[in-house]
């Protein structure tokens, strides 16, 4: 599965990173929390930046469950079952 270790560590991490940074959008790389930002473009910009067409998770740090993904919503990758 594409980013599975981005949303192991996002999962195992997750009250400690809503704590820190409620309501951001958080960038995650393998399992390391690159950056939080205000915005879903913030984090898409900073990831580009720093990791070009390699994958990275954007992933909104809030209490109700977000399956809205950046990267499906810009056709960035295709979800297909």
């Amino acid at each position: 599965m594409a980013l599975e270790r981005e949303l192991e560590y996002f999962n195992q991490n997750r009250d400690e990173l809503l704590k820190k940074h409620p309501d951001q959008y958080l960038l995650i790389r393998g399992e390391e929390l690159v950056g939080a930002f205000t915005t879903e473009a913030q984090a898409y910009e900073a990831g580009l930046a720093k990791y070009g067409n390699q994958p990275f998770l954007i992933k909104r740090a809030a209490d109700e469950p977000n399956t809205n993904y950046f990267a499906l919503r810009f056709g960035l990758l295709r979800a297909h079952p």
